[in-house]
């Protein structure tokens, strides 16, 4: 999801940017822009939305001034679970953004957030429902993500020896779309410390729209074990960081699966698009403002490396210095 995530904060800056034109006149002419950033997400402890609005400026200049893209007051901001009508006001709190002399947009400044602790139900249709000073009501609603669970790997330890195929299943959600990605987890400490530093290997197992992904009622990506191991050797830490002597203490296999909502997918497809006659960003599911207002979800499981693969892993590939297990 950080990859997600990137290409939604480059979606503000480009709102606020017009295209990194100098003069910045977005979408109506001397009228205010909302400018909404959600993902809502049940399993999250505190769930954050970010408002703003447009500006008349030049962008070299403007985008630093915090006063002009937002706004000076307090917005009347809600969430209304659909099924029932209930609501939930959404509170504030100042975050600062330290200073960041390659920033484009402002920095050392305290930023504006609306949040909520009220956990949300999974698979349930939330409305956001912003009233601002001048009357004017911005909307838009997403459906959060349902549960789902994963049918393999089974049981809490992993063989990663196999060249050949492996799946990871799950059952589906209403999500669209699903990232998997595992983390590789060990201690390492170099000759002549005693310090112990945590490192993590990430590795891109795949990803995919619900449709395609789907075998048997379930979803699925495909992947070979074995390929752990050249993974590993084209780390950056192993590559660069492996002084003869060190140890490095096995721990922890994780797969994490993410996944998102069909208006946050929809966004990342239009957004991309290599299409020569789009110049500028089209998709908002946002009523009376421009933005992006959806949902998100992450699921992991952590298992351990069977006795073998650790074997394997301390004696096919001395020089990394792999031992045990880390607890």
């Amino acid at each position: 999801m950080k990859k997600l995530q990137t290409l939604l904060i480059i979606f503000i800056s480009t709102l606020l940017c017009h295209s990194c034109k100098t003069d910045v006149d977005l979408y109506s002419e001397y009228e205010e822009t909302t400018v909404v950033y959600g993902m809502l997400s049940s399993r999250a402890d505190t769930n954050y939305i970010k408002i703003t609005k447009s500006f008349l400026s030049n962008a070299q200049t403007g985008s630093q001034d915090y006063s002009l893209s937002n706004y000076d007051y307090k917005l009347d901001a809600k969430l209304i679970r659909v099924s029932n009508n209930s609501v939930i006001d959404l509170d504030t709190i100042s975050v600062y953004k330290p200073y960041d002399p390659e920033s484009y947009f402002y920095s050392d400044v305290n930023q504006l957030l609306y949040y909520t602790t009220r956990p949300l139900v999974p698979g349930e249709e939330y409305k956001l429902l912003i009233t601002r000073n001048d009357g004017v009501e911005v909307s838009s609603s997403t459906q959060t993500v349902s549960e789902f669970t994963f049918s393999k790997p089974q049981g809490m330890a992993i063989n990663l020896e196999s060249n050949y195929i492996a799946p990871i299943e799950w059952y589906p959600s209403n999500a669209v779309y699903y990232e998997v990605v595992s983390y590789f987890h060990y201690r390492q400490i170099n000759p002549g410390s005693t310090d112990t530093i945590d490192y993590t290997m990430k590795w891109n197992m795949g990803s995919g729209i619900k449709d395609n992904l789907m075998f048997d009622g379930k979803l699925r990506i495909n992947y070979t074990p074995a390929s752990f191991f050249s993974q590993l050797a084209s780390n950056d830490n192993i590559l660069n960081n492996s002084p003869e002597g060190v140890v490095r203490l096995i721990g922890k296999f994780e797969i994490v699966i993410s996944s998102c909502g069909e208006e946050l997918y929809n966004y990342i497809i239009i957004n991309n698009s290599s299409s020569a006659i789009q110049d500028t960003p089209e998709y908002t599911n946002i009523t009376n403002g421009v933005g992006i207002f959806s949902s998100r979800d992450n699921r992991s499981k952590s298992l351990s490396l069977i006795q073998s693969t650790q074997l394997m892993l301390q004696n096919d590939y001395p020089q990394w210095g792999f031992r045990t297990v880390a607890n």
